[in-house]
């Protein structure tokens, strides 16, 4: 990169505190974002100790590797983690171990394999698409969140894909919820105290199952509808999972399964596309070099219609911004902590039994040994010739290791076609007088939303923006 670039103005980012915080510090600094308890040290110290060595924050991808893959037996979930989590989302593949969440991921395989995606694509560009023409009927420059429209877009997404005809009257209720439910994960100083401790975890846990009773009985109803259908009605992923079964021993989920196992899908295809999304429109109204390329490649490629699948192997720089905005805006900042079963060597270092691991790809992302002007939106650095010698572990925006998350190749797909649709018709401009913070809890947000004006890139006649030609 030049130093054009270097001398744009810096993008919105998360402070490390300059000096390491003693625990109470960090709990305290870490209750409305996780990264912000994270010194400046570790992003120079490949395995920073932190709370008197008792905790590693490992960015090493050798070590990283270590933990989630080489010897990832010893070093499941921390169990208070686990509880939480499990509260809002049930005993899914996030939350499961062993042989169920073997069995579980061998079952759900089948809705996330290639042609299942290529089946969903459709959808995914349509919903776009209406959005725009929704934005076409707005006055000349108006401003719009985008981290709520994009939240809005990949519900609807993900809904169609996941419910097909139900999606309208399920959609708003699994937004609602979810966005309730993620707030309600707000653990602080207060929730590792003695005696106060446990009963502040039990209240906050116990409000948590209420935000998701209303969602719970919901879609029990609609695998039940699903499930006296039959097993061969397989038209959408509620429908996939209902009719699944084992091929090795021909079982099948239980409602509740299917529940848990919807939840978690809902989170990977929904929150986390919105959160990608939201940060590329947002740096690209910030680099305009990038994004003059970007516009470059989906006029020759697409010429005005709407993209398709197929023309995803074609579109390689849009893959590229994508990449790039989640390496420096991972929607998952945090992965969960990992705790020491037993005590374990790694290249000369000692580390103790109940040692708890933590891999930031916040962290990760801008390490400063692992990546050159981390802080500079380069979407380049993930062209081939750049990417081949990069280290594996060094770049997880979807996780590492056998738990990577399922939905990765989908989420890609959706980021892509989204940012190809709108991009043909509209160039998002930050809109003045405000300063973005972000939040870090289980995903990545902008704290008070992203306000943004909607400029067509070209105009029909009357002066609206030009209607994309179908697909094909």
């Amino acid at each position: 990169m030049g130093q054009a670039d270097r001398d744009l103005a810096p993008l919105a980012s998360i402070r490390a505190p300059e000096k390491k915080l003693n625990l109470f510090e960090a709990l305290s600094a870490a209750k409305d974002n996780s990264m912000a308890a994270v010194p400046r040290a570790a992003y120079d110290d490949l395995v920073y100790p932190f709370s008197g060595g008792r905790m590693l924050v490992v960015s090493d991808p050798a070590f990283v590797k270590h933990v989630l893959l080489d010897n990832v037996a010893n070093y499941p979930k921390a169990p208070m983690e686990g509880k939480i989590l499990a509260a809002a989302f049930g005993d899914g593949l996030l939350t499961s171990e062993g042989e169920k969440w073997r069995t579980h991921r061998r079952l759900m395989a089948p809705a996330f394999d290639h042609r299942s995606i290529v089946s969903y694509a459709p959808a995914m560009v349509d919903a776009t698409t209406q959005m725009l023409d929704s934005w076409n009927s707005r006055p000349a420059e108006s401003e719009i969140d985008i981290a709520d429209a994009m939240t809005r877009l990949t519900l609807q997404i993900i809904s169609r894909t996941m419910f097909s005809s139900d999606s309208d009257e399920i959609c708003d209720l699994l937004g609602s919820t979810l966005r309730r439910g993620l707030d309600a994960m707000n653990f602080g100083l207060v929730d590792i105290l003695p005696i106060v401790g446990p009963i502040s975890i039990r209240r906050k846990m116990a409000k948590i199952h209420a935000i998701f009773a209303a969602l719970d009985d919901a879609m029990r109803r609609l695998i039940q509808q699903r499930g006296a259908l039959g097993e061969h009605d397989a038209s959408d992923l509620l429908g996939r999972l209902v009719a699944a079964r084992d091929a090795e021993t021909g079982l099948g989920l239980s409602d509740q399964e299917v529940r848990d196992e919807m939840v978690i899908i809902f989170i990977a295809g929904h929150e986390t596309t919105a959160v990608a999304m939201t940060f590329a429109f947002y740096v690209l109204s910030q680099r305009p070099e990038q994004e003059a390329r970007l516009h470059e490649e989906l006029d020759r490629v697409l010429g005005g219609r709407a993209p398709s699948y197929d023309d995803l192997e074609n579109l390689p720089y849009t893959r590229m911004v994508i990449e790039e905005t989640m390496r420096l805006y991972p929607p998952a900042p945090g992965i969960s902590a990992r705790q020491a079963l037993e005590a374990d060597t790694f290249s000369g270092r000692q580390i103790a039994k109940g040692t708890a691991i933590m891999i930031a790809p916040w962290v990760l992302h801008r390490h400063r040994k692992l990546w050159d002007d981390p802080e500079i939106f380069d979407p380049g650095r993930f062209s081939a010739e750049r990417s081949k010698d990069r280290q594996r572990f060094a770049y997880m925006p979807f996780g590492g290791g056998p738990r990577i998350c399922i939905g990765a190749a989908l989420a890609m797909t959706e980021a892509r076609l989204i940012l190809a649709t709108i991009a043909q018709r509209y160039r998002l401009r930050l809109a003045p007088g405000q300063t973005i913070e972000l939040k870090a809890r289980i995903t990545l947000r902008p704290k008070d939303g992203i306000r943004m004006r909607l400029v067509p890139r070209s105009a029909s006649p009357n002066g609206d923006p030009a209607p994309l030609a179908p697909a094909g």
